[in-house]
């Protein structure tokens, strides 16, 4: 039996490939983790810069908090079981009034993955 999802949205996770939203931080919290960045950036007098925009989770230790979170680790062993490890995290973000366009695309094309 799943631990946060219902078994109707692991089933859909299969059958489609996705599944949102998943609810595993109340408002306070990512209100925290959102604000948290903020001030690096303010600190740095600018927004995020893309070299530390990867592996965030090795760089903040609010962002290795969050890949930590029990409700995201439920989440994720809910679909792919307990043997859990975080490879990568990424800051991809569009700042506000940037026409900056991004098509369609799949990441795993790029990180050389292979199934089984």
């Amino acid at each position: 039996m799943p631990k946060l999802l219902t078994q109707a949205a692991v089933d859909a996770f299969w059958k489609e490939g996705f599944h949102f939203p998943v609810r595993v931080l109340s408002a306070e919290e990512a209100r925290s983790i959102r604000a948290r960045l903020e001030a690096h950036e303010a600190g740095q007098g600018g927004p995020i810069a893309s070299n530390m925009r990867h592996k965030v989770h090795l760089l903040f230790t609010w962002a290795a908090e969050l890949v930590r979170h029990p409700k995201v680790l439920d989440a994720v062993e809910d679909l792919l079981g307990p043997d859990i490890l975080c490879w990568t995290t990424n800051f991809f973000i569009k700042e506000a009034a940037n026409p900056a366009f991004v098509s369609w695309h799949q990441d795993a094309t790029y990180w050389g993955a292979r199934p089984g």
